[in-house]
């Protein structure tokens, strides 16, 4: 929603000055030639602000991308490290340490799942893709707490 409106006020913005060069360019020539002048420059303005806001919706994207990549694959770590410690428990400590892995796996493929879907949202999908994968975060998080806590 805020690059629509950031596009919508680029755009106005434009408008604005274009009519306002064409205002003062009517004293000294015809406005009807300064018009197609005007249209095309406001036309190509538009052009280059949206192509500008969609390189950086982009990059923010791509540097989202790359970061919670980092952050999975140390999720993963931590995770091969609690089934490591959890081997080493016996009885009822390993059956409870077992049943928090596996919660925590179920939690982490769930998240794999809004990773791919946050890979392949489009540009109008990012937003919601990118909330709905930070509820998953939140859940996994939430957890890796609760599995710790069982191998304390």
């Amino acid at each position: 929603m805020k690059l629509k409106n950031q596009i919508t006020t680029l755009a106005l913005s434009a408008l604005i000055v274009g009519c306002s060069q064409s205002d003062h360019s009517s004293t000294t020539s015809s406005s009807s030639t300064n018009a197609p002048v005007a249209s095309q420059d406001l036309k190509e303005d538009y052009k280059q602000a949206l192509k500008d806001t969609k390189d950086y919706a982009v990059q923010g994207k791509d540097d989202f991308m790359v970061a919670t990549s980092k952050k999975l694959q140390e999720l993963d770590a931590k995770i091969d490290q609690l089934a490591a410690k959890s081997g080493e428990y016996k009885d009822d400590a390993k059956v409870q340490a077992d049943k928090a892995l596996a919660a925590l796996r179920e939690e982490r493929d769930a998240l794999r799942v809004k990773y791919g879907e946050l890979k392949q949202a489009s540009q109008d999908a990012w937003q919601s893709a990118k909330d709905s994968f930070n509820s998953a975060w939140d859940k996994v998080q939430k957890a890796l707490d609760d599995a710790k806590a069982k191998f304390q």
